[in-house]
């Protein structure tokens, strides 16, 4: 029995240190760091605060512009609806590109939006693994120190069989089997699978390039509205540039500040949020490779196993008693 948990320790030990190879833990788990890296700022509470206050501007200002600054342009100008179409197809294409695609924009973001808000909790249960002071890319390094730790006590069991030997292997098994359950790991990794399926769809190739195609329509929109709605609305709002300028912004407030607020810092976040989209594509996809939920089940099992079967082999160790001893049966006196 001895024998058996010295090899077991040793055939675990292995397999930890196979798994490191052959699931490629070192590149996969760097690349699952630089993704957590990249996004923790946005899946904080501030990040995803202000990811909603720009799309809810966004969404005002769509309806603002649709229902109220471009019915008044058209008026102005007096054109039916098929000719209104065609002015604002030569003269304000990027508003016209917003009209047709914006809705369609908004039912795919809002619901995404949605989802990392529901997530941000398990977002922050995964981001500490294995624990809060150690990142991702510590996880290869544990798997080849436990599994060498398990190899050389399966050796030394083999080598040297005997009470201690048996100690040894028991206690190590029972600590990789309760290390786990003690750091709460299957739960972080529980968390981690709910996250990474909402990447999978945040960081699709076709994602990301919807998200970069979104964002260019923003900028031709709100430069259209700078350019050619604003002027053209603001010579019939009250005479004088500045004049009707104060105008049009309390007329169309919405519109007013996502314009502004684009300029001033919206247009830089999400340019930045839709390339890193399609930049880090590749890598989400190689870090979501990484086999996570057998991962706990890898240490609890195999080490309560490994206890198990070492407690078992120190039952006959404890009760041999040194050869040539005898034992009365009977009472001493």
């Amino acid at each position: 029995m001895r024998r058996l948990a010295a090899l077991l320790a040793v055939a675990v030990g292995l397999t930890l240190i196979g798994f490191v190879v052959v699931e490629h833990l070192f590149s996969r788990s760097a690349d699952a760091q630089t993704i957590a890296d990249r996004y923790r700022p946005l899946l904080s509470s501030p990040g995803l605060a202000g990811l909603r206050a720009g799309f809810d501007e966004l969404r005002k200002a769509g309806a603002e512009l649709h229902d109220e600054a471009l019915p008044r342009l058209q008026a102005s100008l007096g054109l039916d609806d098929a000719t209104f179409a065609t002015y604002l197809g030569g003269h304000l294409p990027g508003i016209r590109a917003f009209e047709r695609q914006a809705p369609g924009i908004v039912a795919l973001v809002d619901p995404v939006i949605g989802k990392m808000e529901a997530i941000r909790a398990d977002y922050r249960r995964a981001d500490a693994i294995p624990v809060d002071f150690l990142d991702l890319e510590s996880a290869p390094w544990l798997f080849l120190g436990i599994g060498a730790l398990l190899v050389a006590v399966g050796v030394y069991a083999l080598v040297r069989p005997g009470l201690a030997a048996g100690i040894a292997v028991t206690v190590v098994g029972l600590g990789v089997a309760l290390a786990p359950v003690v750091l709460g790991i299957p739960g972080k990794v529980d968390a981690a699978v709910r996250v990474t399926a909402v990447g999978r769809i945040g960081l699709a190739p076709a994602t990301g390039a919807r998200a970069v195609a979104a964002t260019r329509l923003f900028d031709a929109m709100v430069h259209d509205v700078r350019t050619g709605l604003e002027p053209a609305l603001t010579d019939q709002l009250a005479e004088g540039d500045a004049a009707g300028r104060r105008v049009f912004e309390s007329s169309f407030p919405a519109l007013t500040r996502f314009t502004r607020d684009w300029d001033r810092s919206l247009s830089v976040q999400s340019h930045a949020l839709s390339d890193s989209q399609v930049a880090l594509a590749a890598t989400f996809a190689n870090a979501d490779r990484i086999p996570l939920e057998p991962i706990p089940w890898m240490f609890i099992g195999s080490g309560a196993v490994l206890a198990a079967v070492g407690a078992a082999a120190l039952v006959p160790g404890v009760r041999r008693r040194p050869a040539g001893v005898a034992v009365s049966p009977l009472p001493a006196g």
